[in-house]
């Protein structure tokens, strides 16, 4: 393949991820005019058209669907003889790409980075913090940790690397016997925490969540701003400024860490580096669990 070849295939990947010709040149870090050209080039080269254009969107027709899969899978070889080439000098150098939920990602992962960065300065950690469930498969993650053990078909090797006991958590300075409760959106009602919030709220009868989000992080936030209580790791809330845990409120929450990755780069020298990181990371958080 020729260098054109894949400039011409990465710039259609970028513009059918980010629906869009803008977005897909700031991703990429060229003139918008390049990417244009790029893409007009590729439908004149396969005689097919690989866009929709609408206002304000650009949307993948069924052959330019074909083509982004062909091309994501010459992107991961490209990706895989990259990844080998850089460690095979034996230095932990180059990217891994670390996801969780934003919660994790602000309040465990980053306060600990600077050890793994000091230990390993040639190594680049790209942290997404993102609630959505990222494709390792996809190579839109190279590691994940989860908070739950992975279910189905998932080609992926999975290692449970510790535990979040939860406790309930209020505003300083607050009359804590009437704030209400602070609880995800709708559509999360199904996760450990909501679940856990909604048998208190009926086991006890008052009245509904005056707020949702959904987010772990936004009902930290809403809690220090005095919003009403809410349950959080106690690795987290116990640290939070404003924050105090309401012992007269029991909770017996807990839930598992599970750091997955993908099959095919565990045995990087950067990657096994940033899963033992993750391990020493897990493993050291505070639990006490009150029944």
């Amino acid at each position: 393949m020729h260098k054109e070849d894949w400039d011409d295939l990465r710039i259609v990947l970028a513009v059918s991820r980010t629906g869009s010709f803008a977005r897909a040149a700031r991703v990429l870090e060229v003139n918008e005019s390049t990417v244009v050209r790029k893409v007009a080039h590729a439908e004149q080269r396969f005689r097919a058209r690989l866009f929709e254009r609408k206002p304000g969107k650009v949307s993948t027709t069924e052959a330019g669907q074909e083509l982004v899969l062909r091309a994501e899978q010459v992107e991961t070889v490209i990706r895989d003889a990259t990844n080998v080439i850089r460690d095979s000098d034996g230095q932990i150098a180059g990217v891994v790409r670390l996801t969780s939920v934003p919660l994790l990602v602000n309040r465990i992962l980053i306060p600990e980075l600077p050890k793994l960065v000091r230990q390993h300065p040639n190594l680049q950690v790209e942290l997404v913090a993102d609630a959505r469930v990222l494709s390792l498969a996809r190579r839109e993650a190279d590691i994940a940790l989860r908070l739950a053990r992975p279910t189905g078909g998932l080609r992926a090797i999975a290692r449970k690397v510790g535990e979040l006991s939860y406790a309930v958590y209020g505003p300083e300075g607050f009359d804590t016997a009437n704030l209400p409760w602070l609880t995800y959106e709708s559509d999360q009602d199904s996760l450990p925490q909501a679940e856990w919030i909604a048998r208190q709220i009926v086991n006890c009868g008052v009245m509904p969540p005056m707020l949702r989000t959904n987010d772990g992080e936004g009902l930290l936030a809403c809690a220090q701003a005095g919003l009403g209580k809410t349950v959080l790791p106690q690795a987290i809330g116990d640290r939070a400024p404003g924050l105090v845990r309401l012992q007269t409120q029991p909770c017996d929450l807990v839930r598992e860490l599970w750091m997955v990755v993908h099959p095919d780069l565990r045995k990087l020298d950067r990657v096994r580096a940033v899963m033992d990181w993750i391990v020493l990371v897990c493993g050291d958080l505070p639990n006490d669990v009150v029944s």
